[in-house]
């Protein structure tokens, strides 16, 4: 089974709130702390004939029961399957499931046992899951089989998103041949049955993601039409909407609305060539006689500087374990490996959603570097899930184009853990460590939040700082 990245983030999310709304009830709370056991028995015998809302509050009071927690999930599945908590339920029992054959008998057992329930979300979990194929004649054969159109043009939006990130092309054309139907939401405002899904916010979605394939693909007249689109409907815009109609609308010479957004985004780290020219059309035909090149050096400085100032209080000085890992070939290799060169060790695995979110970063700063032989990356994939870990990082890698230096943390099968994450203490990932060559640890961060454009910057200036 892939990783349903997407899916299992609104699976979790959905969860979370669920349990932070449960935890905070009163009721639930009163029966935890109910002492006398006649009383106790009595609410609980109450809520297993009461509402879907009363049943789910038993589950969330069963959590550490397995066995009775079943039984009332069973129960609100057999009642109730038309209310939010079986459907959350029913999504949930998706990641219990391993590979693709027995995930679709897993849905087609559901569509057997509700014939009468709307089950479009459950469909959505392997319309995303063939989206990571990626698959397109699978994606449309659950997403056609859908029966509200407003969730479905939403579950494709979620499957396109998907697809972009493998196959920017492949999530092009078949955005191209469903817009048609996409169309057919415009100017809707009822709110879809059950699932409440608004139309206008789900169309909004679609072209806002089109213009964006469009833009990555090179097809700026068309990008443009759907950016423009997109930017004057939707009232909380994204930065990647904000700065691909600051660009498009500057290559149609519309530069007093783009400069100001293009020399943000220049301040930001956005240092590409086409974003560069363009500031620089732009500042010219607004400002004839002054120094274009000074404007756009102090743009940068801007951001370097920044940077710099807050890289420099992140330092360390502390001794590296000496790790091992294995490489591509199975070879180990250790600390000692490395002796004189400044190394970057990346933690990360493939299902963590984080750590794929800064993998643009770490390619274009591992690219600042590919030709130094003094400064190494190592891409560690640690706290494998899978039976062949090697094979699925490296088809993740592949599939996404990214050109790194994979090496394995192999979880021990004596202790169930991974030596490499363990002798560095990482307790989350992505978990970054810059050593130099003397083998001391210079900078430590976990996680991962902002642009790539300044992630990147951040790792360079972290490699400088740590072999000057």
């Amino acid at each position: 089974m892939k990783k349903l990245f997407l899916a299992i983030v609104m699976l979790c999310s959905l969860s979370i709130m669920a349990q932070e709304e449960q935890e905070s009830n009163p009721k639930l709370e009163a029966l935890r702390t109910e002492k006398d056991q006649k009383i106790l028995q009595t609410k609980i015998k109450d809520l297993e004939n009461g509402t879907a809302e009363d049943m789910d509050l038993l589950i969330q009071y069963y959590n550490n029961d397995a066995a009775k927690k079943d039984a009332i999930t069973k129960s609100l599945l057999t009642k109730f399957p038309d209310s939010q908590s079986a459907r959350m339920q029913r999504m949930v029992s998706f990641l219990k499931v391993k590979g693709a054959e027995n995930i679709e008998a897993h849905l087609q057992s559901m569509i057997k046992a509700y014939p009468k329930v709307n089950l479009d979300m459950e469909k959505s979990m392997l319309s995303s899951m063939y989206a990571e194929e990626p698959n397109s004649t699978k994606v449309l054969q659950y997403i056609n089989a859908m029966k509200d159109p407003v969730f479905r043009l939403r579950a494709l939006v979620m499957a396109i998103d998907l697809m972009a990130a493998i196959d920017n092309a492949k999530a092009l054309d078949l955005a191209t041949g469903e817009l048609a139907e996409a169309k057919k939401m415009k100017g809707r405002t009822v709110l879809s049955e059950p699932l409440k899904v608004d139309p206008k916010a789900v169309y909004d979605d679609y072209i806002n993601i089109y213009g964006k394939l469009l833009f990555k693909a090179g097809k700026n007249d068309e990008a443009y039409k759907y950016t423009s689109e997109a930017y004057n409907s939707i009232k909380e815009r994204d930065a990647e909407l904000i700065e691909n109609y600051a660009f498009l609308s500057s290559l149609k010479g519309q530069y007093e609305e783009a400069l100001p957004i293009l020399s943000k985004a220049v301040e930001e780290g956005k240092f590409e060539q086409k974003y560069m020219e363009q500031v620089r059309r732009g500042y010219a035909k607004l400002n004839p006689g002054k120094d274009v090149d000074a404007y756009i050096a102090g743009l940068q400085k801007v951001f370097i500087d920044k940077i710099k100032t807050h890289v420099s209080k992140l330092m360390i000085n502390e001794s590296a374990p000496n790790f091992t890992v294995t490489d591509v070939s199975g070879k180990k290799v250790s600390l000692v490996d490395f002796k004189g060169k400044t190394i970057v060790l990346d933690f990360w695995a493939t299902w963590c959603g984080p750590c794929v979110a800064s993998f643009p970063a770490m390619q274009m700063a591992a690219n600042r570097y590919a030709k130094d032989p003094n400064v190494k990356f190592l891409f560690i994939h640690t706290w494998d899930n899978v039976p062949d870990p090697l094979t699925d990082a490296k088809n993740f890698l592949s599939k996404r184009d990214y050109k790194f230096d994979l090496y394995m943390d192999l979880v021990d099968q004596s202790t169930k853990r991974s030596p490499a994450a363990d002798s560095f203490k990482v307790k989350g990932i992505p978990a970054k460590f810059i050593i130099d060559g003397n083998g001391r640890i210079r900078f430590n961060i976990e996680g991962f939040e902002g642009k790539a454009e300044a992630a990147a910057e951040e790792v360079s200036q972290m490699i400088e700082l740590a072999r000057s």
